[in-house]
């Protein structure tokens, strides 16, 4: 696994969500971690909580905390299905160009907060009223998303997602697809380890199914959900092991969600480079 270094690794700020974004880009460089993947929401950074000048200096500031800290952006997660009435796969007209407009902005603070990389969510249908052309509509948008994003010089990722938040990708069968039906060049297919070990798939099979893998979120399973890796079902370090027999040369986020981390975020990050150290050294 040699080339799958700690360098490699970067970290979700999901877990600081109760704590500063300071406090969080503090924890994550005292853990020796390079990079930050940020996760879109409020307070750290949400397209709602700014007039159109703050959220140009809020920008600005996020990029000087990571500049101070010796932080690079990884990659830029705006929340989509958990908290906001965002759908870019909505029936109501009004909600659909209001979820639009707002993916687009998300393209151009994507450049502006220093990658070029977001990850991007198909949108969702009612669990009572699934259809043919709500699919449809939801892989039209991707694909009005993804040619903005092509002028933009963005790279889109697309993961499998639990059904609370979308059925479009809920395994790795309807990711591909999902993925197949949208065909743009500027999607490319993110591994979740959590959610694939969940739906009783490999890394192996994300590698016969795809040919490739973009980008990983990276945790073990348990019963609550995600675990600090080396702590849970086994799932991260079996994936380490498969990517790095494939040669994976991308990014691996940390990506502890749950409210079981928000108390003490940094012991638990604290755990993510001690095991990951294990791993390398």
């Amino acid at each position: 696994m040699k080339q799958l270094s700690i360098e490699r690794f970067s970290v979700l700020t999901a877990p600081y969500l109760h704590h500063t974004l300071e406090y969080g880009l503090d924890s994550i460089a005292a853990n020796g971690f390079l990079g930050v993947e940020l996760w879109g929401a409020s307070p750290h950074f949400c397209i709602d909580d700014y007039t159109l000048k703050e959220r140009t200096a809020r920008i600005r500031n996020i990029r000087g905390m990571l500049k101070d800290r010796g932080l690079i952006l990884t990659m830029f997660h705006p929340e989509q299905c958990r908290q906001y009435p965002i759908n870019i796969a909505s029936p109501i007209a009004y909600v659909r160009r209001y979820s639009m407009d707002i993916m687009y902005a998300y393209l151009e603070d994507t450049l502006e907060l220093g990658t070029n990389k977001m990850i991007l969510a198909p949108g969702w249908e009612y669990v009572d009223a699934q259809s043919m052309d709500n699919f449809k509509r939801a892989v039209e948008a991707v694909q009005m998303i993804a040619e903005r994003a092509e002028e933009l010089g963005v790279m889109l990722y697309m993961e499998e997602m639990g059904a609370t938040s979308t059925l479009f990708v809920r395994d790795l069968g309807h990711l591909k697809r999902f993925i197949d039906a949208v065909n743009s060049k500027q999607v490319k297919v993110c591994l979740d380890t959590v959610l694939a070990d969940g739906n009783g798939e490999t890394v192996e099979d994300y590698y016969k199914t795809f040919g490739t893998v973009g980008y990983v979120h990276w945790a073990d399973g348990c019963a609550e959900g995600c675990a600090v890796p080396g702590t849970g079902n086994g799932a991260a370090e079996k994936a380490l092991q498969t990517l790095s027999d494939h040669g994976y040369g991308g990014e691996l986020s940390i990506s502890l969600w749950g409210a079981g981390f928000f108390k003490d975020p940094d012991m638990a990050m604290r755990e993510c480079a001690k095991r990951i150290r294990k791993y390398f050294f």
